[in-house]
């Protein structure tokens, strides 16, 4: 699945994953293609983490958090990430839609915040 979803035509270098992704065959695959790895680190059985290691994994999950509570917002309060459109320009039209929604709620909801602090 992993190739798949690489696509060396990103902006961005690097790929973000849990550690269900990490793994020297991974490794090798990213390196094949030019990308940098920034795959939470496992521990295992009789080999935890170091602090290190665990240091860097909170710094990945804080950053990936970001991406992944729009998503889960998407899916628990909007209707879910499931369509059916006919066409490609109602489906961009459609989830243009649905991110600029996301946006003014987030902007609501962070904005009544600030006024409930002042």
């Amino acid at each position: 699945m992993l190739p798949r979803l690489l696509d060396p035509e990103n902006e961005q270098d690097y790929v973000w994953a849990d550690s269900a992704y990490s793994g020297e065959g991974f490794e090798e695959l990213l390196n094949l293609g030019g990308f940098e790895s920034l795959i939470h680190e496992k521990g295992a059985r009789n080999n935890p983490l170091s602090d290190a290691a665990k240091e860097s994994n909170r710094v990945k999950s804080s950053i990936r958090a970001c991406a992944e509570h729009v998503f889960g917002f998407m899916t628990m309060c909007m209707g879910g990430k499931l369509t059916r459109k006919i066409g490609v320009e109602r489906m961009e039209a459609w989830w243009g839609l649905k991110n600029l929604t996301f946006n003014f709620l987030r902007y609501l909801q962070r904005s009544c915040k600030l006024a409930a602090i002042a």
